[in-house]
C-alpha cells in the first residue's frame, strides 16, 4: 500500500477511529510496538485501531503484511496529529468544538453504559411493565386523517371550509405542513394510544365515524384538524413482540432518573 493510499484511508476512517481511539479503558500498560517523536503506539492501541479498521474493510490475509500496513497507518496518523498540535490547530474554533463534542459524547455514552450495567433490568420487571401497559391500554384503535397547520387561525379557517363542503383530502394535500401524510390526503392509517401524543388521541376518542373536530387540536407539532374514519378493537401485541420496546422504555426512564439526580445535585446557572 502506498503512502498516498494510507493517508487517504486515514481520512476515510477518521470519524470512526476517533471514537475507537478514545474508548480504551484505564491506563495502557501493554507492549510498546513503536514510538513517534517519543509518543508510544502500544499493542492494545494497535488492536483497538485494527478492530475499527476492519469494520470498514476486510482484513489483509497476510498477517505480517497487515501488521506492517496498519502500524504504518498509525504512525502517519500520529505524525499528522502532532503536526496539527504544533500548529495549534486544536485551538481553531471548528476543531476545538469538534473535539469537545467528541469527548462529551464518548464519556456520556460510557456513563450510561456503566449506569445501566449497575442497574440491570430483569425479565420479571419487563413482564410486569408489559402487564401494566396492557391493563391501561385503550380498548380501541382508530383510523384517522388530519391537517396540520402552524396557527389556530389557519386551523379554524380550514374547519369553516370543511363545514361548507370542502374536500378534506384535497385541503390536506394543499395546506398540511405534515408533508408525509399531506401527500396521502392527511391519512394516518391505524394507530393506538401508545403511538400518538395524548392531546391528539384524546380528541380522536371523542369523535364519531366521519366526524371532524369542531375546534382545532393543539400539540407540540402545531394545530390539527382531525377526521375520524374508523374504529376497531385494539389487540395488544404479544409479550415476545413487545419486550424489546418495553425494556427500552424502562432503560430510558432510568437514564432520565440518572440525569435528574445529577442535575438536582449540580449547580447549574443559565445566563440571560
Amino acid at each position: 500500500m502506498t503512502t498516498r493510499h494510507s493517508l487517504f484511508l486515514i481520512l476515510l476512517l477518521s470519524s470512526l477511529l476517533a471514537v475507537s481511539a478514545c474508548s480504551k479503558k484505564g491506563p495502557d500498560n501493554s507492549k510498546v510496538l513503536a514510538t513517534v517523536n517519543g509518543e508510544a503506539i502500544t499493542e492494545a492501541d494497535y488492536d483497538d485501531y485494527l478492530r475499527a479498521r476492519q469494520l470498514q474493510q476486510p482484513p489483509i490475509p497476510d498477517k505480517d503484511k497487515e501488521r506492517k500496513v496498519v502500524l504504518d497507518e498509525m504512525v502517519n496518523r500520529v505524525l499528522l496529529e502532532q503536526s496539527a498540535a504544533q500548529h495549534k490547530l486544536d485551538q481553531e474554533p471548528d476543531v476545538y468544538f469538534q473535539l469537545k463534542r467528541q469527548r462529551e459524547n464518548i464519556l456520556a455514552r460510557a456513563m450510561l453504559r456503566q449506569y445501566l450495567k449497575d442497574n440491570p433490568i430483569s425479565d420479571d420487571e419487563v413482564r410486569k411493565r408489559y402487564d401494566e401497559v396492557a391493563a391501561k391500554a385503550y380498548k380501541d384503535e382508530f383510523r384517522a386523517r388530519h391537517i396540520l397547520v402552524r396557527t389556530e387561525e389557519e386551523a379554524r379557517e380550514i374547519i369553516a371550509e370543511l363545514n361548507k363542503g370542502g374536500n378534506f383530502a384535497a385541503i390536506a394535500k394543499k395546506k398540511s405542513i405534515d408533508v408525509r401524510s399531506g401527500k396521502q390526503g392527511g391519512e394516518l392509517g391505524w394507530f393506538s394510544q401508545e403511538v400518538i401524543v395524548p392531546e391528539f388521541f384524546n380528541a380522536v376518542t371523542k369523535l364519531k365515524k366521519g366526524e371532524i373536530t369542531k375546534d382545532p387540536v393543539k400539540t407540540d407539532f402545531g394545530w390539527h384538524v382531525i377526521q375520524l374514519e374508523d374504529i376497531r378493537p385494539h389487540k395488544m401485541p404479544p409479550f415476545d413482540e413487545m419486550k424489546g420496546e418495553i425494556r427500552q422504555l424502562i432503560q430510558q426512564e432510568r437514564v432520565d432518573a440518572l440525569v435528574k439526580s445529577l442535575k438536582d445535585k449540580a449547580t447549574v446557572k443559565i445566563n440571560p
